[in-house]
């Protein structure tokens, strides 16, 4: 009974911290390893897309370049521009 007594003292005096930062960091870590594997697997398909359309009209720029089409190209790059900017945007923070 003396050493239950003993013990439970000791025990008392040595309180977990309120916070634990190595707990901490590794949860943060897994949450963005997580959302990173879940950002890659969303834009992966639209990479395969954007490079197979660029692949196909490679020769229709080719041409308009050689046929002083150079506007038409700048607005299409432009645009294309535009929709990986708006593909790639930044997600709302998410409550942990």
């Amino acid at each position: 009974m003396i050493d239950d007594a003993r013990l439970a003292a000791l025990w008392s005096l040595d309180e977990p911290p309120a916070r634990d930062p190595a707990f901490v960091l590794a949860t943060l870590d897994r949450l963005a390893r997580r959302r990173f594997r879940a950002d890659i697997t969303r834009l992966l398909p639209l990479f395969v897309a954007v490079a197979a359309a660029c692949w196909a009209i490679a020769p229709a720029v080719e041409a308009l370049f050689a046929s002083s089409g150079v506007e038409l190209a700048i607005a299409g790059g432009f645009g294309l521009a535009l929709a990986s900017a708006y593909a790639c945007r930044e997600r709302q923070p998410e409550l942990i």
